[in-house]
C-alpha cells in the first residue's frame, strides 16, 4: 500500500507532484520524483511567475545508493536567496520511509544506539572521577559509595529507555539530499539531458519533513535547514563560502515535544503521522495539538530557532466538538506574518485568534454559511485571513475574512476572482490526498497546476472593492452655522457648513474650523436645517478633531473602513480635547466629551468582538489613557461580560501604529509626557498610565492593575505587561497588589506534566521548572524531568509573573589574543569573578523591584517560589566563598594551637609545611578580600551595612593577626608584645567563629535560627535597658547605704568559730567579710548577682528591708518577666526568622546574578514560567490577610460619581442600529434624494 501511494498513479491515477515556497515568500519550487528536473522560479507579487527561473536536473534512479523498500512519499523545500549578489538559493529533497514516521519501527529496547551508549559512558566516566577523589577514605566506605554510583548509572540508564523511547532509535533508512541553484546563470544549474549523474551537492541520511528557516537580518550567506519525522527534528546548519562553496555541519537535533510524540505513536499507519507533522509545521514553528478529549483544549506552539514554548493556547470545546474527531489529524492554523497573531480551527466552521505573546484569546467566530475549514493563512499584511471550505459535497468555495474590525468583515469569493483553473479545484478537492500540491509562506498561497507543470497560482491578495462612507455623495444644499457651541474648544466663533449626508435627513455633517461632525436626529429626520439643536435632539454619531483640517481649504468627509475609521477617529478627539480643555464653555466642551465617549460605548455594547479586534491592531486604550477617559476605562475593563483589552507589551508591536501617529497626537501636550517618540514605541498601557500617576490619574494604573491581575487566575498571559511594570510600581500599590489572590499562584493547566524540582533539600516549599522546551537528543538534563500524576498535579500552581527572573546575559567578549587569553583563564580559576557591565534595567524584573517594603514582598508565595528557583545555583556559587573562609577559620585556629611547638621545630619538613600553609592561608584571605572590595566598589554606599562590615573587619583582623604570630614566631626579639598578642587571638577566635557562624546562613535551618537570635534581642534591648536601670538604681542605693557604715551600724561582726580537740573548746574569730558595696562598680555587679549575696554578717534591720524588696523587684518579678517576655518574643520571632532568610537569600542572588564569567551556566535555570507545590500550611498568614482583603479594589480610594455625572447616553427610544446600518451599506440611502447608493460592497481581483 505505502508503495503504491509513493507511485502515485496506481492509487490516485495520476503522479504527485510537490510544490514549494520559501520562507520569504519570493522562489516557488515543483518537483515530481518521476520527472527530470526540479523547477524553481522567482516570483513577483503578481498572480504570475516572472521570467526568472532555474531548473535542476534530477535523476531518481541516482538518488538512491540503494533504493528503500518502503518508500512513503517525498518533501521538498526552497530556501530564501542567501547569496543576493550571484542570485544563489538551495532545493532540499528528503525520501520519506515506513520507519522515519513511525516511532514504532525505530523503538528498539534490546538494542540501544550510539547515543544511549554514549549517555551510560558519561554517567560512569562522572562516578568514576569522583570515586577518585575518595580513594583514601575507609574501605567499607569506598565500597559503598562505589555500589551507589554504579546504581545512579543504571538507573539513568533504565530512565532513558523506559521514559524517553526517542533515544533509542536506529539510523533512519530514508534520505536528504541538498542542491544549489542560480538564478544568474541557470544553465549551470543542470547537466545536459544525457548526463544521468546525481547533481546534489549534500546527502544526509535521513527522512523527513523538510524546510528551510527565514533567515534572520543579520544572516548572510547562510541558511538553516530543518528535517522532522516522527522521532527528532535535525537542524542542518549551510554555509556559503566565498569561493561559492557550501559547508554543511549538524546543528541541534531536538526530541519531539512527548505530547506529539505520544500521539504519533498511537497511529498504526505511517502516512497518517506524515499528514500529521506536514500540516503541524508552519515557517520555524511547531504546533502540538494532542487533547482531544478534554473540556479544554490546550494547543502548544513551539519555536525551532530557540528551541522554546512559545505559549499554550486554550480552547473551551463545545459540545458539538466532541463530535467533530479530528480524524487522526492536528487542528487547521495560520500564523501573522510578523508572528503576532495565531488563527486556529478544529475543521468546524470556528476560527479562534489569539495573541502569539501571550496567549490570549482574541475573538472566536462562526461562519454559519461555513461547512467544515480547510485551510488559513493571512494575507496582505495580515489585514485578512483566506479561509478554504469543504462543503457537504466536498467542493471547495473560498472566504475571506477581514479582521480590522470593521462591521463589514466576511466576503464569499469565487475561484474566478483569485484565478484557480479546474485543474488546481481538483486537486484542493482532495486535500488531504495532495497536501503537498499546494503550500504557503509570508502571506502567499501557492497552488500547483498539475495540466501543466511549469505553471502554478499565486493568491497573496484578494481586492475587495468598497467605496468609502461620504464618496460619491450628491447633496449639494449647504447652511451655514454661525455658533461657537458646535466647536467649544475653539475660542473663537466661525462659519461651519453643513448639509445633510447623502440627502438624507436624518444624518447632518457639520465641517468647521478643525472638526468633521456626523449627526443624527433622534426623531425621525430633521425638519430643515435650523431644526438642529446639538446635543437637544440630536446624537453625536462621528466627530474627527484634527489641526489638519483647514477651513479654507475644502474638506471631503471620507470614511473608508466603516466602524473602525470612526472608533479611532473618536478616540484622536478625546486626546485633542484633552489637549485643549482649557475653554470658556467647559459645560459645553465636556458635553462633546461626554458624546464621544457614548460612539465608543454604544459600539463596544453592541460589537464586542469587533471592538476586540480594533484593539488589537491599533492602540486605542492609550488614546484614552491619555485623554484621562476614566469612565470609559472602567466601562472597558469591569463593567462587561467581554473581556475587551488585551494586553501588549510594545506599543509598537501594533501593526498600524506607524499610520496613527500616535506620539504627533501626544506631543501637542509634552508637558504631561516625558517620552520621546522611540521611548513611546517601547511602552505599554501600564507603563504610560504610570506616567500619569499625579493626583487622581493614578486611578488609571489601578484600573489596569485590578483588571490584570482579577483575570490572571485562568491565563497567565493576562501579566506580561505587570512583570515589566513591577519594579517601577509606587510602595502603596505593591502593598495591596501582592495580597491579590494571583499571588498565591494561578492553577497549573499546561498539558506538559514533566518538571525539574530546583528545590533545596532543606527547604519546605518544593518549586518546579516546567518542560518548556524541547531537548536535545544529546542533553544528560532531561532525565532531570519528572512526570508529575494527575493526582499531584492540581497542588502544582504557576508564578503568575512570565519571564520574571530572565533577561539577556550575553555581554560583547573582547578579543584578547593568546596571552590575554591566558591571562583571563588565570585569573578566572585563581580569583573571584568580577561584575557585568550592566545597568539595573538590563537586568530581570526580579532584581529591579525594591524590596524595602519587606512585609508584602516577601510574604507573597510566588515570591518565595522565585527566589527559591534561584537559591539552588546561587547557593553553589557561595558554597565556595564558605569553602575559602573555612580554610583560612582552620589555618588560623591552627596558627593558635600549634604556635609554640613550631617554634621549638627545626625540621625541613615542618618549615616547608608551615610555609605552604602560610600560603594557603593569604591565598584564602586575599581572595575573600577581594570579593568584599568588588562590591564595595560595585554598590559603593549601599555596600556599608552591618553584616558587610563585620565581615570585612573578620577577615582583616585575621589577616593582622595571623601576620603577628608569624613574626613573633619567627623572631623573639622583635619587640612583639606576648600578652598583647594573646589577648587580640582570643578577640580575632571569637569574632571569627562568629562569622563563621555568619556564612552558614547558607543553610536555612542555621539562617532562621541567627534571624530569630537577632529579632529576640532586638525585641528585648528596651527590657533589657529598663532592668540595667533598675540594677544600676539599686546598686547606686546600696552604694550609697555602705558608704556611711559607722552612722549606720553596718559594721559586720566578724564570724567567730568554736573548736574543741576533745579536752578543751578553742574560740577561733575569722576575718571581717568584705563589703559587696565597697566601689560603685562592685555594687552594680550585686546587685545584678543580688541573690548570691550574704548580708547575714549585717544586723540593720532597715537594711534587711531593703535587701527584701530588692530580692523581690530583681530576682522574682524581673526574672519571671524575662521568661514570660522570652516567650512572647520566641514565637514572633520564628515567624519573622522566614522573612530574614529569605531577604538574605535575596540579596546573594541580586550579588550572584550580576557577576561576570561564572563557571556555572546563568541559563541553566532561567525559566519563563516557574512553578510550586501550593501547601496551605506554608501560606496560612497570607492566605488570612488576602482573604481579608479580597472586596477591597486597587481603586477603591478613587470616587468616579463626578466624573460620570455629565455622561450623555443615547435615548432608548432612538433607533441607533440604523446607524450602524447605513455606515456599512446595509440600507438603502435613495430614500430621501432619489439618488442609487453607491454599490461598496462589490468585489474586484
Amino acid at each position: 500500500m505505502t508503495r503504491d501511494m509513493e507511485r502515485g498513479n496506481q492509487t490516485y491515477g495520476e503522479k504527485i507532484s510537490y510544490v514549494a515556497i520559501s520562507p520569504d515568500g519570493s522562489i516557488v519550487a515543483t518537483f515530481n520524483p518521476y520527472g527530470s528536473s526540479i523547477l524553481i522560479t522567482k516570483v513577483a507579487t503578481s498572480k504570475v511567475a516572472t521570467s526568472e527561473n532555474a531548473e535542476i536536473r534530477f535523476n531518481r534512479k541516482k538518488f538512491f545508493d540503494m533504493k528503500p523498500s518502503n518508500i512513503l512519499g517525498w518533501s521538498l523545500t526552497v530556501s530564501d536567496i542567501i547569496d543576493s549578489e550571484n542570485n544563489i538559493g538551495l532545493i532540499a529533497i528528503s525520501c520519506i520511509t515506513d520507519e522515519d514516521m513511525n516511532p514504532k519501527l525505530k523503538t528498539r529496547h534490546k538494542k540501544l544506539n550510539r547515543r544511549a551508549v554514549k549517555l551510560l559512558v558519561y554517567s560512569i566516566s562522572i562516578n568514576l572521577f569522583l570515586i577518585l577523589n575518595f580513594l583514601f577514605i575507609p574501605y567499607p566506605l569506598f565500597i559503598l559509595f562505589l555500589c551507589i554510583s554504579l546504581y545512579y548509572c543504571f538507573y539513568n540508564l533504565r530512565y532513558i529507555v523506559n521514559n524517553i523511547k526517542p533515544l533509542t532509535w536506529n539510523s533512519s533508512k530514508g534520505i536528504m539530499k541538498l542542491f544549489k541553484f542560480s538564478f544568474e546563470n541557470s544553465n549551470n544549474n543542470s547537466t545536459n539531458m544525457n548526463n544521468v549523474s546525481d547533481t546534489s551537492i549534500y546527502k544526509y541520511c535521513l527522512g523527513g519533513v523538510v524546510s528551510f528557516l527565514k533567515n534572520s537580518k543579520n544572516s548572510s550567506n547562510c541558511a538553516t535547514l530543518v528535517c522532522t519525522n516522527c522521532i527528532k527534528i535535525q537542524k542542518i546548519g549551510i554555509k556559503l563560502n566565498e569561493l561559492n562553496e557550501l559547508t554543511v555541519h549538524d546543528e541541534d537535533d531536538y526530541i519531539l515535544p512527548e505530547n506529539l510524540y505520544k500521539e504519533l505513536e498511537s497511529f498504526e499507519d505511517s502516512r497518517c503521522n506524515w499528514k500529521y507533522l506536514l500540516k503541524s509545521r508552519f515557517r520555524e514553528f511547531l504546533m502540538v495539538d494532542t487533547s482531544d478529549y478534554q473540556q479544554i483544549q490546550s494547543i502548544e506552539i513551539y519555536d525551532i530557532n530557540t528551541s522554546q514554548l512559545v505559549n499554550v493556547f486554550y480552547r473551551r470545546r463545545r459540545e458539538k466538538d466532541f463530535i467533530i474527531s479530528r480524524n487522526n489529524e492536528p487542528g487547521i492554523f495560520a500564523i501573522s506574518t510578523d508572528s503576532r497573531l495565531f488563527a486556529y480551527s478544529c475543521g468546524d466552521n470556528i476560527i479562534t485568534t489569539y495573541l502569539m505573546e501571550s496567549g490570549l484569546e482574541v475573538v472566536s467566530k462562526k461562519f454559519n454559511n461555513i461547512c467544515k475549514i480547510k485551510f488559513l493563512e493571512f494575507i496582505e499584511k495580515d489585514k485578512k485571513l483566506f479561509i478554504i471550505e469543504a462543503d457537504k459535497e466536498h467542493n471547495v468555495k473560498f472566504h475571506i475574512w477581514i479582521i480590522s474590525g470593521c462591521l463589514n468583515d466576511y466576503f464569499s469569493i469565487s475561484r474566478e476572482d483569485i484565478g484557480l483553473s479546474d485543474s488546481n479545484i481538483s486537486i484542493l478537492s482532495k486535500y488531504d490526498e495532495h497536501q503537498n500540491t499546494f503550500t504557503k509562506a509570508n502571506g502567499k498561497v501557492i497552488f500547483y497546476n498539475k495540466a501543466d507543470e511549469k505553471q502554478f497560482s499565486i493568491v497573496h491578495e484578494v481586492s475587495i472593492k468598497r467605496a468609502a462612507f461620504g464618496e460619491n455623495d450628491p447633496a449639494t444644499d449647504e447652511h451655514e452655522y454661525q455658533s461657537c457651541d458646535l466647536e467649544p474648544w475653539n475660542n473663537n466663533a466661525t462659519t461651519i457648513r453643513g448639509k445633510f449626508l447623502y440627502n438624507d435627513r436624518r444624518f447632518l455633517l457639520l465641517i468647521g474650523q478643525n472638526s468633521i461632525q456626523l449627526w443624527k436626529s433622534k426623531s425621525i429626520k430633521f425638519m430643515d436645517f435650523n431644526n438642529f439643536k446639538f446635543f437637544e435632539n440630536s446624537n453625536l454619531v462621528y466627530i474627527l478633531i484634527s489641526d489638519k483640517i483647514k477651513p479654507e481649504i475644502k474638506t471631503k468627509f471620507l470614511i473608508e473602513d466603516d466602524m473602525t475609521t470612526v472608533i479611532i477617529h473618536a478616540c484622536k478627539s478625546l486626546v485633542y480635547l484633552y489637549n485643549r480643555k482649557h475653554v470658556s464653555s467647559i459645560e459645553k466642551h465636556q458635553m462633546f466629551v461626554s458624546g464621544i465617549t457614548n460612539i465608543i460605548k454604544d459600539f463596544i455594547r453592541k460589537y464586542p468582538d469587533n471592538w476586540k479586534l480594533i484593539e488589537i491592531q491599533y492602540p486605542l486604550i492609550a488614546y484614552l489613557i491619555y485623554s484621562r477617559s476614566f469612565s470609559l476605562i472602567k466601562y472597558i475593563l469591569f463593567e462587561n461580560a467581554e473581556k475587551l483589552h488585551r494586553p501588549q507589551s510594545k506599543y509598537v508591536s501594533y501593526p498600524y501604529y506607524s499610520d496613527l501617529k500616535l506620539y504627533e497626537d501626544f506631543k501637542l501636550n509634552n508637558e504631561d509626557l516625558k517620552l520621546n517618540d522611540e521611548d513611546l514605541k517601547s511602552v505599554n498601557d501600564l507603563e504610560l498610565a504610570l506616567e500619569f500617576r499625579k493626583d487622581k490619574d493614578t486611578v488609571i494604573l489601578a484600573y489596569l492593575l485590578e483588571y490584570y491581575t482579577e483575570n490572571s487566575m485562568t491565563h497567565i498571559g493576562w501579566m506580561i505587561n505587570v512583570t515589566k511594570i513591577l519594579p517601577k510600581l509606587p510602595a502603596n500599590y505593591a502593598e495591596l497588589l501582592y495580597y491579590k489572590p494571583c499571588f498565591g499562584g494561578i492553577n497549573y493547566n499546561f498539558p506538559n506534566k514533566r518538571f525539574k524540582e530546583l528545590s533545596v533539600s532543606e527547604d519546605n516549599l518544593k518549586v518546579y521548572m516546567p518542560l518548556t522546551r524541547l531537548k536535545t537528543t544529546e542533553s544528560l538534563t532531561f532525565s532531570e524531568y519528572k512526570q508529575i500524576g494527575d493526582e499531584e498535579l492540581h497542588n502544582i500552581y504557576m508564578v503568575p509573573l512570565p519571564n520574571f527572573t530572565t533577561y539577556n546575559t550575553n555581554i560583547t567578549k573582547k578579543f584578547r589574543g593568546k596571552l590575554g587569553t591566558i591571562f583571563y583563564w588565570l585569573r578566572k580559576t585563581l580569583f573571584p569573578p568580577g561584575y557585568k557591565n550592566l545597568s539595573d534595567k538590563d537586568l530581570s524584573p526580579f532584581l529591579q523591584i525594591n524590596k524595602k517594603n519587606k512585609g508584602a514582598f516577601f510574604n507573597a508565595p510566588v515570591m518565595e517560589a522565585v527566589i527559591t528557583l534561584r537559591w539552588k545555583q546561587t547557593k553553589y556559587y557561595w558554597m565556595i566563598s564558605l569553602l575559602f573562609y573555612s580554610t583560612f577559620l582552620i589555618l588560623f585556629a591552627f596558627s593558635v594551637i600549634n604556635d609554640d611547638d613550631l617554634i621549638e621545630t627545626e625540621n625541613d619538613f615542618f618549615i616547608i609545611l608551615d610555609r605552604i600553609y602560610m600560603g594557603i592561608f593569604y591565598y584564602a584571605g586575599i581572595y575573600l578580600l577581594i570579593i568584599e572590595f568588588m562590591q564595595m566598589k560595585k554598590y559603593k554606599t549601599e555596600y556599608f551595612k552591618i553584616f558587610n562590615i563585620f565581615d570585612l573587619c573578620s577577615i582583616m583582623l585575621g589577616i593582622i593577626v595571623f601576620t603577628l604570630i608569624s613574626i613573633k614566631s619567627f623572631d623573639e626579639t622583635n619587640g612583639v608584645d606576648g600578652e598583647g598578642i594573646v589577648v587580640l587571638m582570643t578577640l580575632t577566635t571569637l569574632i571569627l567563629w562568629i562569622e563563621m557562624l555568619l556564612r552558614l546562613r547558607l543553610f536555612a535551618r542555621i539562617a532562621i535560627y541567627i534571624y530569630i537570635f537577632g529579632n529576640i534581642l532586638r525585641s528585648i534591648i528596651p527590657f533589657f535597658a529598663f532592668m540595667l536601670i533598675l540594677i544600676v538604681a539599686f546598686g547606686h542605693s546600696m552604694f550609697v547605704l555602705f558608704a556611711h557604715p559607722s552612722f549606720l551600724n553596718l559594721i559586720p561582726s566578724a564570724p567567730n568559730f568554736t573548736l574543741n580537740d576533745g579536752t578543751t573548746n578553742f574560740t577561733l574569730t575569722g576575718e571581717s567579710p568584705d563589703n559587696p558595696f565597697d566601689t560603685i562598680w562592685d555594687a552594680i555587679l550585686s546587685a545584678y548577682y543580688w541573690d548570691t549575696i550574704d548580708l547575714s554578717p549585717y544586723h540593720y534591720w532597715p537594711l534587711k528591708l531593703f535587701a527584701f524588696i530588692a530580692n523581690v523587684i530583681l530576682v522574682l518579678v524581673l526574672l519571671n518577666m524575662v521568661i514570660a517576655l522570652m516567650n512572647d518574643t520566641f514565637n514572633k520571632a520564628k515567624e519573622d526568622g522566614k522573612l530574614g532568610l529569605l531577604v538574605y537569600r535575596t540579596e546573594l542572588i541580586n550579588d550572584y546574578e550580576r557577576l561576570d564569567d561564572l563557571f556555572f551556566s546563568e541559563s541553566l535555570y532561567n525559566s519563563q514560567y516557574i512553578c510550586f507545590h501550593r501547601d496551605p500550611n506554608l501560606m496560612k498568614k497570607w492566605m488570612i490577610k488576602s482573604q481579608e482583603l479580597k472586596e477591597v479594589k486597587l481603586y477603591s480610594w478613587y470616587n468616579d460619581e463626578d466624573v460620570s455625572k455629565e455622561e450623555i447616553t443615547f435615548d432608548n427610544g432612538v433607533d441607533i442600529n440604523l446607524w450602524y446600518a447605513f455606515i456599512t451599506g446595509n440600507e438603502s440611502l435613495n430614500s430621501a434624494s432619489g439618488s442609487s447608493t453607491p454599490d461598496h460592497l462589490t468585489l474586484w481581483f
